[in-house]
């Protein structure tokens, strides 16, 4: 069985390789998957379990894959480090490839969208990349806050001057706070009407807010974890290099999600709401 130590002398062009392929995997799972549910139910109107659970398995066993194998070298070693971490990306998942389209589809089932009608150009499915773009980017920064946070800890503790300290952690609260937002309201398009049709579904709405909190409550373990062992063996790149493996993360989840939700709403089309 090949050793963390192993995959550690993995040359930097074969890791390179390994991510863009599991990348590429998961981009055909976001296309694949809801294919075959509209070849399994050709009378569906939105998509079904097929398209959700493989999506969200099959991105999840890649991550895992990539986290345990590909990358396992430069990560630190315990096991709640890891379990913490596979944690919070299997939260982040069932958010973004489960819970945030099953509320669109709800969301355009109960009264449909004012920003799609007549609009036979689909210019209205343009706003996805935006929103798809202020998602990541509230969700990166709200990351990379915390780093900062326990970077700054970890740097205290290892006698290096710091500037920054528990400011951060408010930052951070608020940073996450707002992305909870912005996925409640995946599809909403900036207007209050899309937000009040979301109050048709409360389970939805209240099972993304649990997801998000145990996300939240996994990454400050894995975050904690990963500063514990950077000072133990008082190297700051340990930290440093599970932050930026974390905010790429991010950024594959965000543009997978991107493909997945276009090739929803290309097989199964979104409604829009009746304008008199």
């Amino acid at each position: 069985m090949q050793s963390a130590q192993g995959t550690a002398a993995w040359p930097l062009g074969r890791r390179i390789y390994v991510v863009a392929g599991v990348f590429a995997l998961a981009l055909f799972a976001a296309i694949g998957f809801p294919v075959l549910d509209r070849a399994v139910n050709p009378g569906a109107g939105q998509p079904g379990v097929v398209t959700f659970l493989g999506v969200g398995l099959a991105v999840l066993t890649l991550t895992s894959g990539l986290l345990m194998l590909g990358l396992r070298g430069l990560l630190p070693k315990t096991g709640v480090f890891l379990g913490a971490v596979l944690g919070y990306n299997a939260l982040l998942i069932l958010v973004k490839f489960a819970i945030s389209p099953a509320a669109l589809y709800v969301a355009s089932r109960e009264k449909g969208f004012l920003i799609l009608a007549n609009d036979s150009s689909g210019f209205g499915y343009f706003a996805f990349p935006a929103v798809a773009l202020l998602t990541g980017a509230i969700y990166a920064t709200a990351f990379f806050i915390l780093y900062a946070y326990f970077q700054s800890k970890l740097r205290h503790r290892l006698g290096i001057p710091v500037g920054f300290e528990k400011s951060f952690l408010f930052l951070f609260l608020v940073m996450f706070c707002l992305g909870g937002i912005s996925a409640i309201t995946v599809g909403a398009f900036a207007s209050i009407e899309y937000v009040l049709s979301f109050t048709v579904m409360l389970a939805l709405a209240v099972l993304l807010a649990v997801a998000l909190l145990g996300a939240l409550v996994l990454c400050i373990v894995a975050f904690r974890d990963a500063t514990e062992q950077a000072a133990v063996v008082r190297n700051v790149t340990l930290l440093t290099a599970f932050a930026w493996i974390g905010l790429a993360f991010i950024a594959a989840y965000h543009v997978v999600w991107l493909v997945f939700i276009l090739t929803l709403i290309t097989i199964w089309p979104l409604k829009s709401m009746s304008i008199k």
